[in-house]
């Protein structure tokens, strides 16, 4: 059995992964760690999972196989690296990093140390985006995600949010090596985005990812063009496949848990599996580089 700590218990913790976690106490023994002692106690018993403390050096004494980051994105860089240079594996919410140089110099100190290090790009492991990735002769790719009246600071707002359909219309275009891409924003009076896109060709493919701050509902689209069809999938829970024998939908099973449909579940199976069996990263170094780096690009163009 793993032992794996699991350092960081906000929202996104709460919401994506606990619930898998708790799923796999026959594979896995927990350590939950967070600097709020009522937080901890309170999750640790709603999931029925080992409270570890309220600090890095609890979790360095438990001799782990594995730690999942969910802390604030500031702090993924000294917590992988901590862990990474405690030869223990680690997993991290997206952005690992939001500068080039702090994504290459991780990734080299995991190789170093020949651990893994995996960052958390949940929608490619989503069922139906998978699909969509197994279509043959794509020749136009599209991403987008929507929100309604979300207008924020555009350094924040790329890293927090482009970077979900861009790693997404990445993965669809299988990750072309070094893309030339173009980038488009627009913001508000005040400088806060209300869009931004980004798109390059690929291999005969046309490829953009784009979020719109300001739209009239919470949307997520991956749309894909074929010589035989178009594909959308829509909140990665529905399928729209648009051929000449007219129109089909697919919606993802009743009975499918959302972390599954999303991804998360099938990414942290795959993580868990890789560091059991000393395997291939699930998320390939060389392709979560691609995107950190069209990321940081864009931001640089900003300033």
């Amino acid at each position: 059995m793993l032992n794996v700590g699991v350092i960081g218990l906000g929202g996104i913790a709460q919401k994506a992964y606990l619930p898998t976690y708790a799923t796999m106490q026959d594979q896995v023994q927990w350590y939950l760690d967070t600097r709020d002692l009522s937080k901890l106690t309170k999750l640790a018993n709603q999931y029925r999972l080992t409270a570890a403390g309220t600090d890095l050096a609890a979790l360095d004494n438990l001799h782990l196989d594995a730690v999942m980051i969910h802390a604030a994105t500031s702090a993924h860089y000294a917590l992988v690296k901590h862990f990474l240079e405690h030869d223990v594996n680690v997993y991290v919410d997206k952005p690992l990093a939001t500068t080039k140089e702090a994504v290459q110099e991780l990734y080299l100190l995991a190789a170093q140390h020949r651990k893994l290090l995996t960052v958390g790009f949940n929608r490619r492991f989503a069922p139906m985006i998978a699909d969509l990735a197994q279509l043959p002769d794509k020749n136009v790719i599209q991403v987008v995600k929507n929100r309604v009246a979300s207008p924020q600071p555009a350094g924040e707002a790329i890293f927090d949010l482009l970077i979900h359909p861009l790693d997404t219309a990445l993965a669809l275009a299988d990750f072309p090596a070094a893309p030339t891409a173009r980038y488009s924003m627009h913001a508000d009076k005040d400088g806060n985005l209300e869009q931004a896109t980004v798109s390059f060709a690929a291999q005969g493919m046309r490829v953009e990812a784009g979020i719109n701050m300001v739209a009239g509902a919470n949307l997520e689209e991956a749309t894909v063009s074929t010589t035989h069809g178009v594909y959308r999938v829509q909140d990665l829970s529905r399928l729209e496949a648009y051929t000449e024998a007219g129109l089909t939908t697919t919606q993802a099973p009743d009975w499918a848990p959302t972390l599954e449909t999303r991804g998360f579940a099938p990414l942290v199976r795959a993580f868990i599996n890789a560091v059991t069996n000393q395997t291939d990263n699930p998320v390939a170094p060389e392709s979560s580089r691609i995107t950190h780096q069209l990321l940081a690009d864009m931001v640089a163009q900003l300033h």
